[in-house]
């Protein structure tokens, strides 16, 4: 219960703050993105590119882990070549196996 209203005044609470020293190319980047993505809309903006860093850590991860397992599929291919390979003795067709009559 205790945690459910916390949540609720995380969810309508507001904070202002500034930021000091900001590099001037980057103050300008972010208007630029906040005007183009939020319409003008800071917290918005800040908000969309935290979003966006969560959603390319999970690509960048899914990135990895694709590449692993795309190695490790190579190495089986390599190593399916080069082991010799048995010839199949069997029948050619399927009536190349006729049943014993008693």
């Amino acid at each position: 219960m205790a945690e459910e209203i916390k949540d609720r005044v995380l969810n309508i609470t507001s904070r202002n703050f500034s930021i000091t020293k900001c590099p001037e190319k980057v103050f300008q980047q972010f208007i630029e993105f906040c005007k183009e993505e939020s319409n003008d809309n800071y917290s918005m903006g800040l908000k969309l590119l935290l979003d966006a860093r969560r959603t390319n850590i999970k690509e960048v991860l899914l990135y990895e882990q694709y590449m692993e397992l795309n190695d490790r599929v190579n190495q089986l291919e390599e190593r399916a070549e080069k082991e010799p390979k048995e010839p199949v003795n069997g029948p050619k067709c399927f009536g190349g196996i006729k049943a014993v009559k008693k």
